[in-house]
């Protein structure tokens, strides 16, 4: 019999040297549709022939790619984010910030500790607050200025609340770099058995995430490899580990907030979305079938929000009139202690087509955004395009 749809499981493993697979399980990840497209490379033969036919075909390259669909779930596509962003660090560890001696001071919208429990936080982290007595000051913030004892918080207004309560500060972070990652890929056909197909030096060329109203958060995911082969066993150490055991949320449970300049929008958004594009420069050399390297693009991180037209805030102001930067994050609840926030420090709204959709629809305000460097990371000069932060229970 032949094999089914849904008994294929595809993995990964990080490589430490492109297109090497390690000696190492490979992680499974859930998804909703994709595969391993294995692109041939041919010329044909420009020899004239005397019976009006035309010359033979060779194969002169190999181009391996891989494309998945899923649902975003908590801890399960990371390591796609960090590759696609060229991180040059993994996610830091996470604060787990847990006392009793920290206070939130109005007048200068900072959160101080008695201990100087704030040593591992750094300038520009995002960081997601609980504990408080004050509701305002249970959110995430991002963090302007940082000392041991003391953090300055932008992304809302911090409320006065004397220390007592236990506080907890917690986050771990991404930030876009210019690192080249790499991941071996393997789909497993389970009910055949024996059949694997394994793909080695894939380098993440795109990752997005969408929500829409009605529906359960998606992404998708895409690389470029450098050869693949069909085999008997899995890769790596043959083992493979089960993907995490975290549940998909719909746009009800998971969306959270959207930020414009560190304020919380108001108005009611329907769709949001964020791409990002590393495309590759795969290389070959001369007497070479498969690639022999493989660069990446610098990141195109592109989005698009779209909301209900509810008065004159959003039509024609000076943010989209006027080509003014500003900064965008949004967060998303994952259920279960899990959570994400994104941030785009500085960014551009691009487009809005003021369309109307026709009778008896409302009218939306759909603008696409795009990011460029922008604020502080640890130094004044250290700028980002974006940053992921994430919280896992």
């Amino acid at each position: 019999m032949g094999a089914e749809a849904n008994r294929m499981q595809p993995s990964y493993l990080r490589e430490v040297d492109w297109g090497t697979t390690p000696s190492s399980p490979f992680q499974e990840f859930p998804y909703t549709g994709g595969g391993f497209p294995h692109g041939s490379e041919e010329v044909r033969s420009q020899t004239i022939r005397d019976d009006a036919q035309l010359g033979d075909s060779k194969r002169v390259g190999l181009s391996p790619a891989a494309n998945y669909d899923f649902e975003f779930a908590a801890n399960t596509y990371d390591e796609f984010i960090r590759n696609v962003i060229r991180s040059d660090a993994d996610w830091t560890a996470d604060l787990a910030i847990s006392a009793a001696d920290i206070s939130f001071d109005n007048a200068g919208q900072t959160i101080d500790s008695v201990a100087g429990d704030f040593g591992s936080v750094a300038i520009g982290q995002l960081v997601k607050v609980a504990g408080s007595s004050e509701a305002a000051n249970n959110q995430w913030w991002r963090v302007t200025a940082a000392s041991a004892y003391q953090l300055t918080l932008t992304g809302g207004t911090v409320a006065d609340d004397v220390a007592g309560d236990t506080i907890t500060v917690n986050g771990s972070q991404l930030l876009n770099g210019s690192t080249l990652s790499s991941v071996s890929l393997q789909q497993n056909y389970v009910d055949q058995t024996t059949l694997w197909h394994i793909m080695t030096g894939c380098r993440c060329n795109a990752f997005s995430l969408a929500q829409t109203e009605g529906g359960i958060i998606t992404g998708s995911v895409a690389f470029d490899g450098k050869q693949r082969a069909q085999a008997a066993a899995g890769g790596g150490d043959t083992t493979t580990i089960a993907a995490p055991s975290k549940d998909v949320v719909t746009e009800v449970d998971g969306f959270e907030t959207v930020w414009i300049d560190d304020t919380a929008i108001t108005t009611d958004v329907f769709a949001l979305s964020l791409a990002v594009a590393t495309a590759t420069r795969p290389r070959k050399a001369l007497g070479s079938l498969p690639r022999t390297a493989m660069g990446l693009n610098s990141p195109n991180i592109t989005g698009a929000i779209e909301m209900y037209l509810e008065d004159a805030t959003w039509t024609y102001d000076a943010t989209y009139q006027d080509f003014t930067a500003f900064s965008l994050m949004f967060s998303l609840d994952m259920q279960g202690g899990d959570y994400y926030i994104f941030q785009l420090p500085q960014c551009h709204f691009t487009e809005e087509p003021a369309t109307n959709p026709g009778l008896d629809n409302d009218l939306m305000l759909s603008f696409s955004f795009d990011s460029e460097p922008g604020s502080a990371y640890g130094a004044a000069s250290d700028e980002k395009m974006i940053q992921v932060c994430r919280v896992l229970a």
